[in-house]
């Protein structure tokens, strides 16, 4: 009878190998494109490195997703209703949906990241992210957030 040990966080093989790009370079995605780049690209990099926590890593950004949406509704209730009205208080109120997605996003990057970690460590092979975060930075950008002409669209994908 033969036993085989396996690390919890190894990661396993897959198809999308070929796409593995450090966490990092989403998690700059957020920053520089928004959640409509990078909370997809997470996905994409957790199944290509193989994640074992990469359900829970789609469900993150889901979650991120429908959160975005409830509170990008939210502050268009308040503001409808004249609860918010004075420009600092909308400020605060899109700061609230800010640290929202940061949170989601740096909560998959350090679930991302430990099995990354393992998949370098032993060989695997990752690509640099810098093209995919520039050209979607310059040209995606603004495709993106004006494919629908909502302001409710452009809270949430930002």
């Amino acid at each position: 009878m033969t036993s085989t040990y396996r690390i919890e966080d190894e990661p396993q093989s897959s198809q999308f190998s070929h796409l593995v790009v450090n966490p990092f370079w989403p998690l700059l995605g957020l920053m520089f494109g928004g959640a409509w780049l990078a909370w997809p690209w997470f996905v994409v990099n957790g199944f290509a490195v193989g994640s074992p926590t990469r359900w829970r890593e789609l469900g993150w950004v889901i979650g991120g997703f429908i959160g975005s949406t409830v509170l990008a509704v939210t502050i268009f209730v308040l503001y409808n209703n004249n609860v918010i009205h004075s420009d600092s208080s909308i400020q605060y109120a899109i700061l609230v949906l800010l640290v929202w997605k940061i949170t989601v996003s740096y909560t998959v990057f350090t679930l991302q990241a430990r099995t990354f970690e393992l998949y370098e460590y032993y060989g695997g092979i990752v690509r640099n992210g810098i093209w995919v975060l520039l050209l979607a930075t310059f040209l995606g950008r603004k495709a993106v957030l004006t494919l629908l002409p909502f302001k409710l669209w452009i809270l949430v994908m930002s």
